[in-house]
């Protein structure tokens, strides 16, 4: 039996066994997939010359090689000069079934033992980086318990693995085929241990952040700090890494609807998120410069402006990566007309702007309120542009 891309073969004590192409499932979301099931067996690609291979047990990956000269052990270690041509090539010639090279360099004196794994991890950490950027190519999986002589006791992180090849990849046409359509609609899962584990850079928190349900994908490619390549990209890996859905037409058009009239013009909810891009990036900027005490002048902050505007602010800080919360703020002035809580929203942020920008002169100096300046303007010019 077979489908568009793959198919499965299985006979009498056979392993189940599945091939497939790489362009009808990606790699980043085959390899996710398996191991997310907790998959033991051998998952190998070929592509044009090359074949790669990895050896997973229990949902983790115990062991990775390749047929690119340019990938093995050995050449690993003398690219970054670990070893001399001579002991390469003596170590080389007594690679036998069963002794790997590792262990008779090891064994030779020209690493050390405890320098053996964490090599072995970068060297298997490289082979995957490269294959998570395949486009073209062929796979097969077969589910079988793989040998004692395969396992070894990486120190991996998958997601961040899987995050990070996605990251190298500039190809447009499997982005694409990944997210599906521009106007597709990203949520949240609630994968909130899977978030606790991935590194995201800054940029790709900022992204994150605009995921509400609601934007589709090239709204949240308009506000991002990030080309739309970059966004679209990773976007790509949140959704493969199970942090993100995409909402079905019918469904992102309910919800767009229930939004609108729960909230009103939506249009408040993009001005309030411009806001937001540019206290965050003042949040980090100081965050840099002073550390913790960047928390004390946005509570400071707050605490000051929240005397004109209380009952607007109640309940909201600017610790979470110095944003306001839009849900918060909305439902403390769900009582007024659409109009005059676009009014009010507005005329406390902009206090709460300024109000920034004199508390960092005062405390830290000209020099300091330079840095978040010009972040200001950029940010108010970009606010302009949606009609604050």
């Amino acid at each position: 039996m077979s489908d568009e891309g793959g198919g499965y073969e299985l006979a009498d004590d056979e392993p189940l066994t599945l091939r497939g192409e790489i362009r009808s499932s990606s790699v980043p979301a085959l390899l996710r997939s398996l191991l997310g099931s907790g998959e033991t067996g051998i998952l190998t690609f070929r592509s044009a010359d090359v074949t790669k291979s990895i050896y997973m047990k229990d949902g983790r990956i115990v062991y990775a090689a390749s047929t690119d000269p340019d990938e093995r052990l050995g050449e690993l270690l003398l690219l970054k000069g670990r070893i001399t041509a001579r002991q390469y090539l003596e170590a080389s010639k007594m690679i036998r079934p069963g002794r790997r090279l590792g262990a008779i360099l090891v064994e030779m004196g020209a690493i050390d033992p405890d320098e053996l794994i964490p090599t072995v991890e970068e060297q298997i950490r490289e082979v995957l980086l490269d294959l998570l950027t395949w486009t073209h190519g062929h796979y097969e999986v077969v589910m079988k318990e793989v040998g004692d002589d395969s396992v070894v006791s990486l120190n991996i992180n998958a997601d961040n693995l899987i995050l990070e090849g996605i990251r190298r990849t500039r190809s447009w046409t499997q982005v694409m085929r990944g997210i599906g359509n521009i106007e597709s609609v990203p949520a949240l899962t609630g994968q909130r241990d899977v978030l606790m584990k991935i590194e995201l850079a800054p940029d790709e928190q900022e992204v994150l952040s605009h995921v509400n349900g609601r934007s589709t994908i090239e709204q949240v490619c308009n506000v991002s700090f990030l080309t739309h390549f970059e966004t679209c990209r990773i976007l790509w890996a949140l959704q493969i890494l199970g942090v993100v859905r995409w909402s079905l037409p019918a469904e992102a058009q309910t919800a767009g609807e229930a939004a609108k009239a729960a909230q009103g013009d939506l249009d408040l909810g993009d001005v309030v998120e411009r806001f937001n891009q540019m206290f965050h990036r003042i949040y980090e900027t100081l965050h840099e410069r002073q550390g913790a005490a960047v928390d004390v002048v946005m509570d400071d902050v707050m605490r000051e402006v929240s005397v004109s505007y209380a009952s607007l602010f109640d309940g909201v800080d600017l610790r979470h990566y110095g944003r306001v919360d839009f849900e918060q703020m909305l439902a403390n002035v769900a009582d007024l007309p659409s109009d005059r809580r676009r009014a009010l929203m507005v005329a406390a942020l902009n206090e709460l702007v300024f109000a920034i920008q004199l508390s960092v002169r005062q405390r830290h100096g000209a020099a300091e309120e330079a840095a978040v300046s010009g972040i200001i303007k950029e940010g108010l010019q970009r606010i302009g542009a949606i009609g604050a």
